[in-house]
């Protein structure tokens, strides 16, 4: 937004993110949104807590090294059947949970 004086006025991203919060798409998309993360995070704490590379799970999943880097760094968005494949590797699974 401009002032009077034609200069831009900050926004807080406090109000940026309520008024995004109104929208239930933009909710909806928040939420898988912090769920994703969360997930990659506790596979990647496992893999190391388990003291195994990126290669062991690449070895594991049949999946190239690269690809886990990118999946736990959150450059790429892995399919349901790739997230089930690493979590596999380590020897665990997923199940759904419905949100309460």
């Amino acid at each position: 937004m401009k002032d009077d004086d034609n200069n831009y006025e900050l926004i807080p991203f406090s109000v940026v993110k309520a008024e995004a919060m109104k929208d239930p798409e933009f909710v909806a998309a928040y939420a898988a949104h912090k769920m994703h993360k969360k997930m990659v995070a506790d596979l990647k704490a496992m893999r190391i807590a388990e003291s195994l590379t990126q290669e062991d799970i690449a070895k594991r999943t049949g999946m190239k090294k690269q690809n886990i880097s990118r999946f736990e760094n959150g450059v790429a968005c892995p399919t349901l059947n790739t997230v089930s494949r690493y979590a596999v590797a380590l020897g665990g699974t997923f199940e759904f949970k419905k949100l309460s």
